[in-house]
């Protein structure tokens, strides 16, 4: 029989931890490995899975003294050649523990197997205390199943609500929080891969942001937007007025300052992404735009303005 997992060196506490000992030990550790911190890295969400197995016994005053009496001695209390049923065997019939769903709690693995428990005492009934025979083991829980989901940019700036499609015959509804950034990942329990006589696994839908026409994430700042308004040369080098589109589908009224070039970027406080310290801001990037055509009378009024500009 394999020995259980040493769940107090997963957790980095001692074997006299406290229950408020053990808690801040897994906290702690939840917060560095939690799949939605690690961007659902494989190694990192084993180790999240080993450590919140390790809390869910030790945590438990019954769990955690069955764990503790089965590392010292697994074989306490046995008759015989130390497996209850007598002379060392393993009995098939009814009546019997299922070895991998007794010791999967533990951490211990092996070839399943039936094990008649003894109610008269003498067997896996006394080394446990009797929990094992009074109590079905816990239900095991289904697999994790990974999705992608496209969004606009406006959609992951202010959050909404999308459908997405399971295992080709599930539609779910899926709530978008506001300021959510590509890459991050949204965990809907329950929704995973079923499990028999269990708890289903969980669904794991990645953010995937899609390249909008108009709006674009400032690089060094994902909660700032920049969206290009084109401005004719007259308001360029005059002043004047322009409308910028928002995030929201709606425009505003921005004032172009004389003399702006191409490229100037205009800033709207309060109309970018949303944030937890609130929203970012909405960048307008002007971009000139020059007449295709001249007449004559437009082309000789430029002559005289550029002569006018030139110096002497």
């Amino acid at each position: 029989m394999a020995a259980p997992k040493n769940h107090y060196a997963t957790l980095g506490v001692p074997e006299t931890a406290t229950a408020d000992e053990i808690k801040k030990a897994y906290r702690k550790l939840a917060k560095k490995y939690h799949p939605d911190v690690t961007g659902n890295d494989k190694a990192k969400t084993a180790k999240f899975k080993e450590f919140t197995e390790a809390n869910e016994v030790l945590s438990d005053e019954r769990k955690r003294k069955e764990y503790d009496a089965v590392r010292k001695n697994p074989f306490a209390g046995a008759r015989g050649g130390g497996f209850p049923g007598g002379a060392g065997g393993f009995a098939g019939g009814a009546g019997g523990i299922d070895l991998d769903e007794l010791f999967a709690q533990f951490g211990g693995g092996g070839k399943r197997g039936r094990v008649r428990v003894d109610p008269g005492g003498g067997g896996f009934g006394d080394m446990f205390g009797g929990g094992f025979a009074a109590e079905a083991p816990r239900a095991r829980k289904g697999e994790d199943i990974s999705a992608r989901l496209e969004v606009e940019l406006p959609e992951a700036a202010l959050g909404a609500e999308k459908t997405i499609s399971v295992d080709g015959h599930r539609s779910l509804k899926i709530k978008i929080p506001a300021g959510i950034t590509p890459g991050k990942t949204i965990r809907l329990q329950g929704q995973g891969q079923p499990m028999p006589r269990g708890q289903a696994g969980d669904l794991l839908v990645e953010i995937v942001e899609k390249p909008h026409p108009r709006f674009r994430r400032k690089a060094d700042a994902p909660q700032d937007i920049e969206v290009d308004i084109p401005i004719p040369l007259d308001v360029a080098l005059l002043g004047g007025k322009a409308d910028v589109p928002t995030l929201e589908a709606t425009t505003l009224m921005l004032t172009i300052p004389a003399n702006t070039s191409s490229g100037k970027k205009l800033r709207l406080r309060g109309k970018g992404a949303v944030t937890k310290e609130g929203r970012g801001d909405l960048y307008a990037v002007v971009s000139v735009q020059l007449p295709t055509e001249l007449s004559p009378e437009a082309k000789s009024a430029l002559e005289a303005f550029a002569k006018l500009i030139r110096p002497a």
